[in-house]
């Protein structure tokens, strides 16, 4: 009796640990769901394909229906989604949770060099190229303009700066939850206070328009920001009726193409949130990368991108463009350097790039080399002068330091000559009294002067 009651136990374990067995290979086959970004046609309800989608069993995890965009997520193909709402759709594409940097590069990376002299303005060559007379400026902003920063985040540690902050909205959320911190507003790459600095400090050390009122939007964190959270930021910027909006990032798309990275639906999301802010009367200003890529040569923007993604886009059709500064309805910036060239970092183009600004160069760097350059502070000459984190200053270049130069100037010509919700009109003065100069290849070139707006 107990020899087969034994038995029977054995027979009962091994059908257990078969069936355990048979479960664990049944788990391990999940279905795997995508998500995809999907631009619905203007003339469609959001809220009527949310609900279409949701009955197919589709979720939607994020929208902005300003421009009539949400993200989903799903177990069915691309052309299953497209199937379902066919006549709805405008654009869908895989989020590939594409990163988009900031354009700055401080010297030394995270050491902080700092400039002890208080006489600020002997070192700013950037600011007193800005204006014709060459003097420190004395002029403020009149609080009527505000400049929207969409970066990463305030600081607390320079009164220069945050004084001029009136309010910080974060967008960046957790990569797995989709979670946001509201609370999570405080600048930890410096980037942002960098750019605020350009626009509005008000002290020892001067912005182009002191005092100018800034909302600032965090899209970074410590690293890159995600297209969604920038695509939202535009929208609540110009929501918030910000006068301009500065966006010192950007990134390569490869657009009109059959290859595989074909990212032109994110291309006309962007144009989309731009068109948006246009119409609510802001001006997007944007500056282009920091790579010194000629924006017209296209063989070299592919040989670039592919050098980045590890893939050969040398036999591939459409074009790679530098978003969003490339899209329309965008002022353009790109850095010059203390002799008004384009800045050998600088990307450039005929027909592409609006404006120059000040944002360094390397004509010591390359005359001197390193070692005299560091040793004799020849960097001064070089980089420009920028307040970062814990209160500090240090020496950086990049066209993100360009960029909010002409973001201040728009600020100051909308001031001056009462353009609240005319983005072409104050766009146009602008254009219409920049210097005029020609670059290394002969081609003219506009560079920021601001002596007519603060007189």
């Amino acid at each position: 009796m107990k020899k087969w009651y034994f038995m029977f136990s054995i027979l009962i374990v091994s059908l257990i640990s078969s069936v355990i067995r048979f479960s664990v290979k049944v788990q391990a086959k999940p279905n795997i769901e995508s998500r995809y970004n999907v631009l619905i046609k203007e003339s469609e309800s959001i809220d009527n394909i949310e609900t279409t989608l949701e009955k197919q069993g589709i979720t939607v995890i994020d929208t902005i229906p300003e421009i009539n965009f949400i993200t989903i997520s799903t177990e069915k193909s691309k052309e299953e989604v497209k199937e379902g709402i066919s006549n709805s759709i405008e654009e869908i594409v895989e989020d590939n949770m594409l990163t988009v940097k900031p354009n700055i590069t401080y010297l030394y990376g995270k050491d902080v060099i700092t400039n002890d002299n208080t006489d600020f303005w002997s070192h700013q060559w950037d600011m007193q190229k800005s204006i014709g007379t060459g003097k420190k400026f004395c002029h403020k902003s009149t609080g009527e303009a505000t400049v929207g920063v969409i970066d990463s985040g305030s600081t607390y540690d320079n009164p220069e700066i945050y004084s001029n902050i009136i309010s910080v909205k974060n967008f960046t959320a957790d990569l797995e939850t989709g979670e946001i911190d509201e609370q999570n507003i405080l600048d930890k790459t410096g980037h942002g206070t960098s750019v605020v600095g350009q626009i509005a400090s008000n002290g020892e050390y001067l912005g182009i328009a002191p005092g100018m009122k800034i909302r600032m939007y965090r899209v970074f964190d410590e690293g890159n920001a995600q297209d969604q959270w920038i695509l939202k930021a535009l929208i609540q910027a110009a929501k918030d009726d910000v006068d301009v909006i500065n966006l010192s990032l950007g990134e390569y798309l490869l657009k009109d193409s059959t290859s595989d990275d074909d990212s032109t639906a994110l291309v006309n999301i962007y144009q989309r949130a731009i068109n948006y802010a246009h119409a609510q009367g802001s001006i997007v200003v944007a500056s282009v990368g920091d790579e010194g890529l000629d924006l017209n040569d296209q063989d070299l923007l592919k040989y670039y991108l592919g050098s980045v993604n590890g893939k050969d886009y040398s036999q591939v059709g459409g074009l790679v463009e530098d978003i969003p500064a490339e899209l329309d309805y965008v002022v353009t910036v790109g850095s010059v350097d203390d002799d008004d060239n384009v800045s050998s970092f600088s990307n450039h183009g005929k027909s592409i790039i609006d404006v120059y600004a000040t944002g360094g160069g390397s004509k010591e760097l390359s005359q001197f080399g390193y070692e005299k350059w560091v040793s004799e502070k020849l960097y001064e000459k070089d980089w420009v002068i920028v307040p970062t984190l814990e209160g500090k200053y240090t020496y950086a270049y990049g066209t993100s330091i360009s960029a909010p130069k002409v973001s201040a100037a728009l600020g100051l010509i909308i001031e001056k000559y009462h353009l609240k919700d005319q983005p072409d009109a104050a766009v146009q003065i602008l254009y219409d009294n920049c210097w005029k100069h020609y670059d290394g290849n002969g081609e003219q070139i506009r560079l920021l002067d601001i002596t007519n707006f603060v007189q």
